[in-house]
């Protein structure tokens, strides 16, 4: 796929709009997918690439990998044509494999969004509170 980063995050987040507790941050050049407090994976250049686990092993045993960087472990490339049914089913199995972002301390109006959003993923994601 050759569009605009912006428009590929996009793209990418649409598929997850099922769950509604899918962000992306920009980082180091492109973009760190979190999942209800925990990274899901990182977008560069027009490229998916899922956290790597036992659970999304099982799921996409023949899926290609790819370094994240030289040196780094093997991220799952996500093939763009996934339903957003079955991404979201992947998210959801693998969330347990999924490290546990560490918070940024946030103020203000930004904090009661915050808490707000946390309830939500609380509500649909139980185990989520243990995370915090």
């Amino acid at each position: 796929m050759n569009m605009r980063q912006s428009d590929y995050i996009d793209f990418i987040l649409d598929k997850f709009r099922s769950l509604d507790v899918v962000t992306a941050r920009k980082m180091f050049g492109g973009h760190v997918l979190h999942m209800a407090g925990k990274v899901l994976g990182f977008v560069f250049d027009d490229t998916f690439l899922f956290e790597p686990g036992p659970t999304v092993d099982r799921m996409l045993p023949d899926a290609q990998r790819k370094e994240l960087f030289p040196g780094s472990k093997l991220f799952v490339v996500i093939d763009e044509s996934i339903s957003p049914q079955r991404l979201c089913e992947l998210a959801k199995a693998c969330y347990d494999d999924f490290p546990v972002s560490k918070p940024r301390k946030k103020k203000g109006e930004a904090a009661v969004k915050d808490e707000e959003r946390q309830k939500k993923i609380e509500a649909e994601f139980p185990f989520a509170k243990h995370f915090r």
